[in-house]
């Protein structure tokens, strides 16, 4: 029963998430979807993307899902790893987060054992459910594409996902530049941007992780170089 309605409360909260999303992206600024195409109508789908601003999240949900999945396919929904210093620490606001099918990362740790039960997490989401990471484990500066952290490779190479996709972000950054903050009203307007959905990544049976790092930088690094010829 409980499960139930904490589902209930997150759908509708996640329908709210996503009209606020729709609003910022569609009407506020112009992102354009390309590749919608590519995505798999399943679940265990492992996105795997760069990351320019703290609300990517909202772009990447309203992309690869739809309020239709909010209502009747709840778990191609994905789930999204935030960080956990800056998203989870406070008592209220992280509730807010776990209906929005988030589950913590811990970016700046280099323990070991917290990097795996992360790891183990992002497993698990993946059993039942879609899953996205920012294989470079921050938001960018500069722009260019760095490279894949270990716990997104190992993520694959312990649950080897039904897909691993693809997806650039491309001149979304303006929408709320790293100066901005965690200052949510200084999201701004009238800015175009796209976001880029590749086809699967498709491994090798020989696989170890630094392979895997390599396999998704290069993809995500083609798809930057797809929508920097169309500019």
């Amino acid at each position: 029963m409980k499960t139930i309605i904490g589902e209930s409360i997150g759908r509708i909260w996640l329908l709210f998430m996503a009209l606020i999303a729709f609003y910022i992206f569609k009407i506020r600024n112009r992102v354009k979807v390309r590749g919608r195409k590519n995505l798999p109508k399943e679940n265990g789908i492992l996105f795997v993307s760069n990351h320019q601003t703290l609300i990517d999240s909202l772009l990447i949900g309203i992309s690869v899902s739809s309020i239709f999945d909010i209502f009747f396919h709840y778990n191609r929904v994905p789930f999204n790893a935030p960080d956990y210093d800056n998203f989870f620490k406070h008592p209220i606001g992280k509730q807010l987060i776990y209906l929005s099918k988030c589950i913590p990362a811990h970016r700046h740790t280099r323990k070991m054992e917290i990097i795996m039960k992360d790891v183990a997490n992002f497993c698990q989401a993946l059993k039942k459910s879609n899953l996205v990471l920012f294989f470079e484990g921050t938001r960018t500066r500069t722009g260019e594409i760095g490279d894949c952290k270990f716990g997104v490779a190992h993520t694959v190479m312990q649950v080897r996902p039904k897909y691993v996709i693809p997806i650039y972000l491309h001149d979304v950054q303006p929408i709320m530049p790293i100066e901005s903050g965690f200052n949510f009203t200084k999201i701004y307007g009238g800015h175009k941007g796209e976001i880029y959905i590749g086809k699967p990544i498709i491994f090798s049976d020989l696989l170890n992780e630094e392979l895997v790092k390599q396999e998704i930088r290069e993809a995500i690094i083609k798809l930057q170089e797809s929508a920097r010829a169309k500019a």
